[in-house]
């Protein structure tokens, strides 16, 4: 019999809860999906980088796991608590206790088992999406291969397996505590109220803000100066005290909405805001806790999107910094002809340059700016530098026999451009005026290595010590990874060795630099990066939107004869219809406000350690508005498919 029941209660829940179980099932789709995506040998195999993206994407899952474990959890709870007059009278009919909750299990354990089953088929599709965007990274020419193996899917079994025997035992647990009064009066119990005294609430709402706003201060200090490394402890205690912050911030909030509606009438009695604004109160402070959650989700989902962006973005960007040619090493005391014939082995060569750093020994320019481990001026005569622009397609400059050029990385920039030193003289006694500080077109590439370079007139350099050429080349096709090793198995051979699986690899050397090498290393940690922090703000968002929608579809019914009183008091459906739209956009708006405002302070704060590596230092305002903006389409599609739902029960 019992077995009967919980089928039959089954179908009642797939009806209740269609979007709960959309989410679950999404969520364990999307689970799969990167598992395969980790598993897969192709992708696996397109660079050394990918060798830990399994190992990484493990770790993430192993964290969505509780957060889908919450999310199931709290739906748990939730339709316990709308069905515990019916397990009481389950209780007053005769039925054991013991049997009730085993057919509360099994119904659990199918609606999983359902949600399970049907996320496979989806997951692998999925997978083949997220193949696409790999392809789209790397310019693959054609699709990755995603095979369905068993790993993936006893992975998500296991996964399935600790997600419902957490829940199960805390709903068992839940059931075996409760009496029959309790349970007949289970669904009226909402959160206990934190602050009863309004003077409690008020300095809690001010002391969270000021916390909120000190801990911004705080996380912003460590990112204020280029070359300094922020103190680790001062940002853990930054996001601790903004996570307590936020909940705080987000318990205390709607009474001040409340008291500010209330103490103006002129808001207060227009239309139907009194309704609306004590529906509000009310549905807040029920679930005060829970909304502090969902607010600290909607922050990590915003920060996580934005860092996905951002970290896109610069690794794009170092590419081109690191390598604007095909090929570029140190000679030494070596001839070039060596390395030149050992490309041509491999690639067409469409164009060869060599030249020389000069060195100055009054180091004129390193005494001012203080480079960090720059020990000495290396100096490069405009001629060579300009030839060096051409083969990056940049445009040549342009020096009288008196001026200097200082070319800078970005975070010289300031320091370049307001130190006193207008003038140089140089360690062969000839004086040159500063023309221009700038940062285009400086790479890493060059000679100089990481920091500026300082170019004069072919004929200042007569009399100064060479300290080292250096060889440039371009090829017609593509260079990979693969010679980047080869070529340092020439140039430094005791930088190679045979690992654990027999493979042959070579460690990279900073007097190499092969475009093909550089650009599978980014791509690598670009896929590793975007797929992590999509991984996290997918299943945060529909971990939000479920949980908002369940809480408004439940007060659907268990309110619904407060809708019919306004319609009894002559509100026709129109205006109905707009109540309802006005409750639940305010009901969604609410848990976004201090997260955009808290993602907006972290990400301006991270962007001044990222600049230096970005086109310019006001990108990071694109990328916050454009994940923004896909949040709130994924956002506002669980608030569409809420409003419709309320609706039609209101309606019925």
């Amino acid at each position: 019999m019992l077995s009967k029941l919980a089928k039959r209660n089954v179908k009642r829940s797939i009806k209740d809860y269609t979007i709960y179980l959309i989410t679950v099932t999404l969520s364990f789709s999307v689970m799969l999906a990167f598992n395969l995506i980790s598993n897969s040998k192709e992708v696996l195999e397109l660079n050394s980088t990918m060798e830990n993206f399994k190992y990484i994407m493990y770790f993430t899952s192993g964290i969505i796991v509780f957060v889908v474990c919450f999310l199931i959890n709290y739906a748990t709870k939730f339709m316990f608590q709308k069905r515990s007059r019916e397990f009481a009278t389950y209780q007053i009919l005769g039925i054991r206790k013991k049997d009730i909750t085993k057919m509360f299990t099994l119904e659990n354990i199918i609606m999983g088992f359902f949600a399970l089953l049907s996320s496979i088929p989806i997951g692998y599709i999925f997978s083949q999406a997220l193949s696409g965007f790999i392809m789209n990274i790397f310019e693959l020419p054609q699709m990755l291969k995603i095979d369905f193996t068993p790993e993936p899917i006893l992975l998500l079994g296991l996964y399935f397996a600790i997600i419902y025997f957490i829940v199960l035992f805390f709903a068992r647990r839940r059931i075996k505590k409760l009496k029959v009064y309790d349970l007949l009066y289970f669904d009226k119990q909402n959160e206990e109220k934190i602050y009863k005294k309004k003077g409690y609430r008020n300095i809690t709402f001010v002391v969270s803000l000021i916390m909120g706003i000190i801990a911004l201060i705080m996380f912003d200090k460590q990112f204020t100066q280029v070359g300094k490394e922020p103190s680790m402890q001062v940002i853990f205690l930054s996001i601790i005290i903004i996570i307590i912050s936020i909940y705080g911030v987000t318990i205390t909030l709607s009474d001040f909405i409340l008291n500010f509606v209330l103490k103006r009438q002129s808001i207060k009695y227009k239309g139907n805001n009194l309704f609306i604004t004590r529906t509000f109160s009310s549905k807040i402070k029920s679930m005060s806790s829970t909304l502090g959650t969902i607010t600290l989700l909607i922050t990590l989902t915003l920060v996580a999107l934005n860092l996905s962006s951002l970290f896109k973005e610069m690794f794009e960007q170092q590419i081109y910094l690191a390598s604007p040619y095909d090929i570029s090493l140190e000679l030494n005391k070596e001839q070039p002809e060596k390395y030149i014939d050992f490309i041509k082995s491999e690639y067409t060569i469409e164009e060869t340059f060599v030249y020389p750093n000069y060195l100055d020994k009054n180091n004129s320019v390193i005494k001012v700016l203080n480079s960090g481990w720059r020990t000495e001026d290396k100096v490069v005569k405009l001629s060579d530098f300009n030839k060096l622009l051409e083969m990056k397609g940049d445009k040549p400059i342009t020096l009288k026999k008196d001026e200097y050029y200082l070319n800078v990385t970005k975070e010289y920039k300031e320091s370049a451009s307001t130190f006193e030193l207008k003038e140089i003289t140089l360690s062969n006694g000839i004086t040159l005026k500063r023309k221009e500080v700038s940062t285009k077109g400086y790479t890493y590439a060059w000679g100089a290595g990481y920091g500026y370079m300082t170019v004069v007139p072919d004929s200042a350099v007569k009399d100064l010590e060479i300290i080292g050429r250096y060889l440039i080349v371009n090829t017609k096709e593509n260079t990979t990874e693969e010679f980047a090793n080869k070529l340092t198995e020439l140039y430094s051979p005791d930088m190679c060795e045979e690992n654990e699986n027999g493979t042959y690899i070579c460690y990279s050397v900073a007097n190499i630099e092969v475009k093909g090498a550089n650009e599978a290393t980014n791509k690598g940690f670009m896929t590793i990066t975007s797929f992590v922090c999509v991984y996290f703000a997918l299943v945060f968002t529909a971990v939000v939107g479920t949980i908002l929608a369940i809480q408004s579809l439940s007060d659907s019914t268990k309110y619904k004869y407060r809708y019919q009183v306004l319609s009894k008091l002559g509100v026709r459906s129109r205006e109905l219809h707009k109540t309802i739209f006005k409750q639940l956009i305010i009901f969604f708006i609410f848990p976004l406000l201090y997260p955009i405002i808290v993602s907006f302070a972290t990400l301006f704060s991270m962007n001044k350690l990222f600049q230096i590596l970005l086109t310019n230092e006001f990108v990071f305002i694109k990328y916050f508005f454009m994940s923004l903006i896909v949040f709130l389409i994924i956002y506002m599609i669980y608030f569409v498919a809420t409003y419709f739902g309320f609706k039609k029960n209101i309606d019925e």
